[in-house]
């Protein structure tokens, strides 16, 4: 199969993207590096309350609104500026109502999670959930809009400067209070951008503000249904909440540093949803079915192509990998992060796409609630019966049903069986490659009493370094990587190494 000009396109922009959102991701790694040595493990865990509620905040708390921005900028593109401040003003209020309730329970929701000194820490948390909520439109205006160099910068300074902030707030002030500040003040600047982008686009097209009350109810009737069971979906992400609650601090911690998640993976599926997202509400408005499917398999196959290496390279150095960013204080997370691995290749089977570009976003919300409600279940009944391992099976048992059940139905809506929706012979070639030269270098390190005495980074460098090149080399020989992706690496590359010299 060759390749379009769109297809390289989009492999283009997806390897720009990714590589943005790594480089600023790069400085993250730090983070855990300094805090799992520098703090007691009780207080470690209280900042990673804090900040997973931060992280839940950006993915659960997204309304649907922002989707019906880029929806319809593709059907009524003059009227873009009306939307977005549709979308932004009910993230405002909607945000904000969730936030007051957080700062008058913050007693009881300290209580809860059995650790009273977060409540202190929940008003600056509610305004850094409502800036960072009502700023994550500027994402999408800025790849809708063509602005891609903008959106790079956006990605990898976002990252970047969180980074920074969290450091500079510990190492300096050694303060949680500071890192939400620093956390406000980027995400105020995001929120700020997002809004002079709305007004600008107003300006251009000589609309009224005040019309924008005309589009709500349609906008509402698409993003409503996306963003309740996007929410409802996301109750299963409190299940590390529930271990607080059900288990003390150090397990909480313990149980959360094992299901941190691969920022690689993650910064590339989110990636690859933006990009298929525009290219399938293109294919279903000229009802190409056959073309959304084929963008599907194309983005599917890219996706699994990176998560599976990595998570399988992960779990067979799973105690190094630990090791080496958390320190030795840790190695209880190991089982954790072994499994939690299992359950990012399961959660990267989003069938979300296909609802929205066919804008049947209610079809979402029947499935998650019924998945929710077995998954909760589980979950509490895993935390109360037999632990936190017990929860993070039922967790990622409920997201297969509910990933694969929407699959299913995503696939009837463009017209062709579930089947049809992957390229089974290329990665099942990539899973049988990545697990042999994996399992191939754990043997060699375990039974080495050289290596197996190296610092856990020289291991993971030297077994890393030598599983890319074995890996790319393979999947170049059995064509699982396409002549024209593996030609477009190389001109990367060769286009690094050469401004390379050139600086020296």
């Amino acid at each position: 199969m060759s390749y379009s000009n769109s297809g390289k396109e989009s492999f283009h922009r997806l390897l720009l993207l990714m590589g943005a959102r790594v480089f600023g991701i790069i400085f993250s790694f730090a983070i855990p590096m300094y805090l799992g040595r520098h703090l007691d493990v009780e207080i470690y865990g209280t900042y990673k309350q804090v900040l997973f509620i931060f992280w839940l905040s950006q993915i659960a708390l997204n309304f649907g609104f922002d989707d019906s921005v880029y929806y319809y900028f593709k059907i009524d593109r003059k009227n873009f500026s009306l939307y977005g401040l549709n979308a932004l003003l009910f993230n405002l209020v909607a945000t904000g109502a969730i936030a007051l309730t957080m700062i008058l329970l913050k007693d009881k929701i300290g209580l809860l999670l059995n650790n009273p000194h977060i409540s202190q820490y929940i008003p600056m948390l509610g305004v850094v959930m409502i800036l960072t909520v009502s700023s994550l439109q500027i994402e999408g205006y800025l790849l809708n809009l063509d602005r891609f160099k903008a959106r790079l910068y956006l990605d990898s300074g976002t990252e970047l400067l969180k980074s920074v902030g969290i450091l500079v707030a510990f190492i300096f002030f050694n303060s949680i209070h500071m890192v939400l500040i620093f956390l406000a003040i980027i995400m105020l600047a995001r929120m700020l951008w997002a809004i002079t982008i709305i007004h600008q686009y107003k300006i251009k097209e000589n609309v009224n503000y005040l019309d924008a009350k005309k589009f709500f109810l349609k906008q509402a009737r698409f993003a409503i249904p996306l963003g309740i069971s996007r929410i409802i979906q996301n109750l299963l992400n409190l299940e590390t909440l529930l271990v607080s609650a059900f288990f003390n601090l150090t397990q909480y911690t313990f149980y959360s540093v094992g299901c941190f998640d691969n920022p690689m993976i993650n910064s590339m599926r989110t990636s690859l949803y933006e990009l298929v997202n525009i290219e399938l509400v293109e294919n279903i408005r000229e009802n190409n079915y056959e073309k959304a499917a084929e963008t599907w398999r194309r983005m599917t196959r890219k996706l699994y192509l990176v998560a599976i290496p990595f998570t399988v390279f992960m779990m067979f150095f799973s105690r190094e990998v630990i090791i080496f960013i958390f320190s030795e204080k840790y190695i209880d997370s190991i089982p954790f992060f072994i499994v939690y691995n299992l359950y990012i290749l399961i959660s990267a089977l989003n069938p979300e796409p296909l609802f929205r570009a066919t804008s049947q976003t209610g079809f979402a919300l029947k499935i998650r609630i019924v998945g929710v409600l077995l998954g909760l279940t589980a979950i509490i009944s895993g935390a109360y019966f037999w632990g936190p391992m017990a929860v993070l099976w039922a967790k990622m048992l409920a997201v297969a049903f509910i990933n694969l059940s929407g699959l299913y139905i995503g696939s009837k809506l463009i017209r062709t069986k579930i089947y049809n929706m992957f390229l089974w012979k290329e990665l099942g070639t990539i899973a049988v490659i990545a697990v042999l030269v994996s399992g191939t270098l754990r043997f060699i390190v375990n039974s080495s009493l050289v290596l197996s005495t190296l610092h856990p980074f020289w291991i993971l460098a030297l077994c890393f370094s030598i599983y890319f090149f074995s890996l790319f080399l393979l999947s170049w020989k059995t064509n699982v990587l396409k002549k024209d992706e593996t030609d477009h690496i190389f001109y990367l590359l060769k286009k690094i190494f050469s401004r390379l010299s050139v600086s020296r």
